[in-house]
């Protein structure tokens, strides 16, 4: 058992060296004019919202939005409803290049969708068709209004009769994402910790510390944080390249 342990903290260590992900999250640079990060789907969706709400807490130049739903997602809420609480939540950007959208919804999606009169069942050639079309669209309007759309895929997860449905759900997802043109982020591999399986254990800013719920599909306060690091390297370049939009207004408008 020892050995074993030894070998996933080895194991995980060569992960984050590669990732960059085994330090306390830092904020990147505040955006010099007024940026807002806004955070779509269901209560994972929510845990990111946190992590990137206490990165970004210093910073008035940042608003993180918060449009999750507990017990959502895309089967039983539309695209288009989606869409709905976007612009009346969060309000239409002025400017697309002044949001960052970050999506992670899909762990509530085994389940039918309406098709008209009739409900198909999840995995089945139209649920797919169905299911993809609703990501596409709701992808497209998210990336068209915004200076980078993040969709993160769904955790593996200790349910091993759900692990299928979910690796099912994040294929399409990111299938369907790419067609869009936003970016997808698989966590899957990611979330083993360097184990190769599902894990409730990982080693995080230096240490070995719990990263999952109870429950085996969420996490811990520090297993948001692990997986809000995904993101932040590449988001930290998003307002990098705003901040040097803005100065080079300013230069040209002296």
């Amino acid at each position: 058992m020892r050995n074993y342990l030894l070998g996933a903290i080895l194991g995980l260590s060569a992960l984050v060296a590669t990732m960059g992900q085994a330090q306390a999250l830092d904020a990147p640079s505040c955006p010099k004019t007024p940026m807002r990060v806004v955070v779509l789907g269901d209560s994972l969706a929510d845990g990111l919202w946190s992590s990137l709400y206490r990165v970004f807490a210093q910073c008035d130049t940042m608003n993180v939005v918060r449009l999750t739903a507990v017990s959502d997602g895309l089967a039983k809420t539309s695209d288009q409803d989606w869409i709905h609480r976007y612009v009346s939540k969060a309000g239409q950007p002025q400017d697309k290049s002044n949001d960052i959208v970050i999506v992670q919804m899909g762990a509530n999606d085994i389940t039918t969708i309406r098709n008209g009169r009739t409900r198909e069942s999840f995995n089945t050639e139209v649920w797919n068709a169905l299911y993809q079309q609703r990501v596409v669209t709701l992808a497209r309007t998210l990336e068209a209004n915004s200076a980078k759309l993040y969709w993160v895929g769904l955790p593996v997860v200790g349910n091993t009769s759900w692990e299928p449905s979910y690796r099912i759900i994040s294929q399409l997802q990111s299938a369907a994402v790419r067609k869009a043109g936003g970016t997808f982020v698989d966590i899957h591999e990611l979330t083993t910790f360097g184990t190769g399986d599902f894990s409730m254990n990982g080693n995080f800013e230096g240490r070995l510390m719990q990263l999952r719920a109870a429950d085996k599909v969420h996490f811990t306060k520090p297993g948001y944080d692990y997986v809000a690091s995904v993101v932040l390297a590449d988001l930290g370049k998003v307002i990098e390249n705003h901040n040097r939009r803005i100065a080079l207004q300013d230069v040209q408008l002296q």
